[in-house]
């Protein structure tokens, strides 16, 4: 059964995460300066990570954040930087080339290695390991398929991983629910929330300015400088950037445009014990499947089990029956997990794109780095120091500002096509 005290209470502002490393009192609690050189909107991995290099680099910097610090998905998601894209690198080379199909594989890499040098250069004590990920396949078909990708990325980048058929699947995960599956042995986790209070400490300590509970309602160019009027008073900068991934409202609406707000839903359980521990991850991987519908899942520091997945494509299913839904599914997987109490069950909006990709851009002079679309972890504080070293004039170019980023004729903001989506994923994983 779900607890009843979980259901009661509103999980939506506060993860298990959340309630084991809330920012320290008066983190956030800056007042808002009058001039800066750089307004950073959104206080999560990639607004933090900027404000940190930007105050390096010896600018100004300001976090405006709507909300407390860290309150978005940085502190909700499952706490896992996986090796790779949302898309397979050989449609990334086949679809960019492969100069550009290479660099972003390798920015998947590369963005792993840059949360291990904060981690490390910081002493962000986050519970940062490289336990390696187990990407699992639901239907022998997806094995297949895996198994072709495994070739071609030794074959043509180098890069060795490791198949695991269904036989030897239990070495790997306690349960024969899957086909088999791949190993990256480079993927980390992470407790996210004290990783991302350590970002917001180690850009204060830098000398950034971090303004919470700050709601930026205008944005207004002139002279070339920008006029912010927030919820607490008025700032002019000389630059500003949007970081906001699956929370971007319609303070820029180009910016809305390219990025959708997608409902991400997590329970927690009880802790377990050693032994159910190592029946369920005898290698402490990170886990994900292979739906479309996905589910993710890991033991958590404190030995719990961390189940997540999409239970709706929408930003506000109730939490009682994305619960419900969860433990459904974990029970399947786990059935030694059918007597466990979940204690806690919360959701995150993941920022997703129409090409699966993160992407830096410019408009009208305004800055942004976001759409994740589920790799944020590993990926935003490289987005971060990328586009802090372009708005600081220490690099010329990104691979994510290249590659253009697309949006669709239809969408103006609101997403009313995400019912549909979700129809059509589960379409997907009945056929595919």
């Amino acid at each position: 059964m779900i607890a009843s005290q979980t259901i009661s209470r509103d999980s939506k502002n506060l993860s298990l995460w959340q309630e084991q490393a809330p920012p320290p009192s008066g983190l956030g609690d800056d007042p808002l300066p009058k001039l800066a050189d750089v307004a950073i909107v959104g206080g999560g991995y990639t607004g933090l990570g900027a404000a940190l290099w930007l105050s390096r680099f010896g600018a100004k910097a300001v976090v405006l954040e709507r909300y407390q610090l860290t309150y978005g998905a940085s502190s909700r998601n499952g706490g896992k930087a996986l090796v790779g894209l949302k898309r397979d690198a050989s449609v990334l080379v086949k679809k960019f080339g492969p100069v550009r199909g290479r660099a972003l594989w390798q920015a998947s890499l590369d963005g792993i290695a840059a949360v291990e040098q904060m981690v490390t250069e910081e002493r962000i004590a986050c519970d940062f390991k490289r336990y390696g990920s187990l990407f699992a396949a639901a239907k022998s078909s997806h094995y297949e398929k895996m198994c072709r990708e495994t070739e071609w990325l030794k074959k043509n980048l180098g890069y060795e991983r490791f198949n695991i058929s269904k036989s030897e699947l239990r070495k790997e995960i306690g349960t024969d629910a899957y086909h088999g599956g791949v190993v990256d042995e480079l993927s980390a986790g992470l407790h996210p929330a004290k990783y991302a209070v350590g970002l917001a400490v180690a850009a204060r300590r830098a000398g950034a300015s971090l303004s919470a509970m700050t709601d930026v309602q205008v944005i207004h160019s002139s002279h070339g400088m920008f006029t912010i009027t927030t919820s607490r008073g008025t700032l002019v900068a000389k630059e500003v950037l949007i970081a906001t991934n699956g929370y971007t409202g319609s303070l820029v609406p180009y910016i809305q445009r390219r990025v959708v707000p997608v409902g991400s839903y997590i329970i927690a359980t009880e802790p377990l014990s050693a032994g159910v521990q190592n029946e369920i991850s005898p290698r402490g991987r990170m886990f994900y499947d292979s739906k479309w519908y996905l589910n993710y899942f890991r033991l958590t520091p404190d030995g719990r089990m961390l189940f997540g997945g999409r239970t709706t494509i929408s930003t506000d299913q109730d939490l009682t029956v994305s619960a419900r839904i969860l433990r459904e599914a974990m029970v399947k997987i786990f059935p030694m997990l059918r007597g466990t109490l979940v204690t806690h069950s919360w959701t995150g909006h993941l920022g997703v794109t129409f090409d699966g990709l993160p992407h830096i851009g410019r408009f009208e002079r305004i800055h942004y780095a976001l759409g994740y679309s589920g790799h944020g972890v590993a990926l935003s504080i490289y987005l971060a120091r990328e586009v802090a070293e372009l708005m600081a004039g220490k690099r010329k170019s990104s691979i994510f500002l290249e590659i253009g980023h697309p949006t669709n004729f239809f969408y103006h903001g609101q997403p009313w096509f995400r019912p549909l989506m979700g129809k059509v994923l589960k379409v997907l994983d009945w056929v595919s």
